[in-house]
């Protein structure tokens, strides 16, 4: 396959979504990634990225690694580069509160979640663009993605009784007018080519929330052709102005300079406060006034392309995701338009539910039922001689007996461990200050379940959901009406003062927490949540492969993995598949699937 620069890109690319600057093993991993093979099959030339990944601190990564080649990497001129934009999160949503984005209808900024807005609007698009520019430290991107525009389905349909097609067609008319920005940003130079990246075109077509992908292609053509004809008009009127500026005699010394480009105008960006708008659609082409033409010093340049922009599809495809495999990238090849795969080993099946796609062994030493046993001993034995760290010990208990709960329901994927962490919200408790009233008990309020609670309490079906909402990382505060407090926690910088007792700092149910103690409990801890995340991969292995064995796929003795991206390299229809590339192992896989396409296969 070639990229817009007619250079050949890679079947496998780096997924970026997981990669951030100021991590340096990301940045090692990204040089190992891009290092120049002596088999340049064997290369790694396209990167995808997003304007809202790690907020923005993935493009910066990539930016930095680019602009700083080693001897051994490729550069960037070797490399296709891809971004996206769409999102409003994070530091995208401070500047939508700062007024940044007022040129921006509020109607066209989709609302999802308090956390998560969405547009597809080109003042937004020209912003992101620019800010990405910034980030990735480049003139230009070889492709610019449209990031999930079905936000505004989602949004606004959400029940049987919404109009889906009204919905369907407000969203492809805003598509129509976004397409002919994106290919006025062609002819700036600022992209190559643009795309959209939708986990829509997954979905079977009869899906509310799915985006109609037959018009694309009518709509880009159309697009470009309102640009260029808009372009030759703007053309036309310039030399026609220039004319009747001269005295008579002709043109001026310099007139012809049709051929020269005219420099890309800022006037768009949201930084600047003035400036002209682009004509939407809508005008009629050559509708540009004169008093802009007189301020142009140069023609501006006619379009020398004969077709339009849009040349790529993204979507998620996988061993159990293949809806999108069999129609819309099928579509999409007949269309010439190339089609690249995210989430191979990440499937979000709607039948299977959340499913990680890769062999994992079972954990040894200890086992997750020895690892188990000896963090609930722990906890009891601090309980029985610490009286006033009860609750505490209770709501943990309660906790890992609900993880081990969700164990039982063999449905547990580690792909739910990733965006949230077990570690973090079990050591956040650990880490809670404990209430002490001034005999060395529990302040009231503070106590954990009584003894008539179910053996679910909220707190252990929090354990169960924990992996769904990534909890912050916040310094315990200490309320009004508590007069003292202890944090539990082993940090050897704490100054934190032993809770009054009557008996010995060493002994007795009020006395001080021995480092020991703190220690066993600590490593206790760890060794859990190591053997707990372990035996959820091992258990999703399992059923993964009964899966496959239902479902009457051979795997033929390889790994779950690597049958899983092989599998998608083999549908014509793929051009290339998006890998996630957050630990080295992760490139070593990806290089070594790339030498087994380079040798031939036996014939059989």
């Amino acid at each position: 396959m070639t990229s817009p620069t007619s250079r050949a890109i890679s079947r496998l690319g780096i997924g970026s979504y997981r990669l951030a600057m100021g991590v340096p093993e990301h940045e090692r991993i990204l040089y190992r990634a891009l290092e120049r093979q002596k088999d340049p099959r064997l290369n790694i030339n396209l990167i995808d990225t997003s304007s809202n990944y790690s907020n923005g601190r993935s493009e910066q990564l990539i930016g930095k690694v680019l602009s700083n080649p080693r001897h051994n990497t490729l550069r960037r001129d070797e490399i296709v580069l891809a971004t996206k934009f769409g999102y409003i999160q994070n530091e995208n949503m401070r500047l939508l509160s700062e007024g940044v984005f007022q040129r921006v209808p509020p109607e066209e900024i989709v609302e999802y979640s308090r956390e998560c807005f969405h547009s597809i609007h080109p003042e937004f698009m020209r912003d992101q663009l620019t800010r990405s520019l910034e980030r990735l430290n480049t003139k230009y991107v070889d492709i610019l993605f449209v990031h999930n525009p079905e936000y505004f389905l989602m949004t606004n349909i959400k029940g049987t009784e919404v109009n889906v097609k009204k919905h369907q067609t407000i969203l492809l008319n805003r598509l129509q007018i976004l397409f002919e920005e994106l290919e006025r940003e062609i002819e700036k130079g600022r992209i190559r080519a643009y795309g959209i990246s939708s986990n829509s075109f997954s979905l079977k077509p009869s899906h509310a929330h799915f985006l109609p992908y037959q018009d694309l292609v009518k709509m880009a053509t159309s697009a470009f052709e309102r640009m260029r004809i808009q372009r030759q008009q703007e053309h036309a009127l310039f030399l026609e102005q220039q004319q009747q500026q001269e005295p008579s005699g002709g043109f001026i010394s310099g007139g012809n300079r049709g051929n020269k480009v005219f420099p890309p105008s800022n006037s768009n960006s949201f930084s600047t406060a003035t400036k002209t708008t682009p004509l939407s659609p809508s005008q009629k082409p050559g509708s540009t006034s004169t008093s802009d033409s007189q301020k142009r010093s140069t023609a501006p340049k006619l379009v020398q392309r004969t077709t339009h922009g849009l040349g790529y599809l993204q979507m998620p495809g996988n061993l159990l995701e293949t809806e999108g495999l069999q129609t819309t990238a099928k579509w999409a090849k007949t269309k010439n338009l190339s089609v690249f795969i995210n989430r191979p080993l990440n499937a979000m099946s709607p039948e299977y539910g959340p499913a990680r796609l890769a062999s994992y062994p079972e954990p040894l030493s200890p086992t997750y039922a020895q690892a188990k046993d000896e963090i609930l001993e722990a906890l009891m034995a601090l309980s029985r001689h610490r009286e006033y760290l009860g609750p505490k010990m209770q709501r943990l208990t309660e906790m890992i007996e609900g993880l081990d709960e969700s164990l039982r329901t063999d449905k547990l994927s580690i792909i739910q461990m990733e965006g949230a962490s077990v570690r973090n919200t079990l050591h956040q408790e650990l880490a809670k200050p404990v209430p002490i009233s001034p005999k060395g008990k529990a302040a009231h309020g503070s106590s954990g379940a009584s003894a008539g609670s179910p053996p679910l309490s909220p707190d252990a079906a929090a354990a169960v959901h924990a992996f769904k909402t990534a909890p912050t990382a916040t310094k315990p505060t200490v309320a009004a009406h508590q007069t003292v407090t202890k944090p539990f926690t082993s940090s050897p910088s704490s100054s934190s003062t032993p809770p009054p007792s009557a008996s010995s700092s060493h002994g007795g149910t009020h006395g001080k927490v021995s480092e020991q103690e703190i220690d066993h409990l600590v490593k206790s801890l760890d060794h859990f949540i190591h053997a707990f995340h372990q035996q959820v991969r091992f258990q999703e292995t399992t059923r993964i492969a009964k899966i496959m064995t239902e479902r009457g796929i051979n795997l033929k003795g390889e790994p779950i993995e690597q049958f899983a991206v092989e599998y998608l390299l083999e549908h014509d229809q793929v051009d290339a598949v998006l890998m996630g590339m957050k630990r080295e192992p992760y490139v070593d896989f990806a290089r070594g699937l790339l030498k087994s396409l380079a040798v031939p296969s036996p014939p059989s």
